[in-house]
């Protein structure tokens, strides 16, 4: 078996791994059988796939926003030792 086959082997048991554990809290913390969340994982999966895009676009949003807050918060600190001395 080839390296990178092991690794992607390892990459697929470890995703299966995290759904089962997800389908599991899902189960629990709605009541409802374990068989029946699992069935309905590949949709689910599918489904938050599709939003990585726009999820990534408003995790960079919100990183610039307060880059620029901070950044006048810099300012407006610079600014007050400035006036004080």
């Amino acid at each position: 078996m080839s390296k990178l086959a092991g690794m992607l082997g390892l990459a697929a048991a470890g995703a299966a791994v995290l759904a089962y554990d997800r389908a599991k809290r899902i189960a629990e913390d709605e009541n409802r059988p374990l068989g029946e969340v699992l069935a309905e994982m590949p949709g689910k999966l599918f489904a938050d796939l599709r939003t990585i895009p726009d999820d990534l676009r408003e995790a960079a949003e919100e990183g610039r926003s307060a880059a620029e807050r901070r950044s006048q918060e810099i300012d407006d600190e610079i600014s007050d030792l400035h006036e004080g001395a």
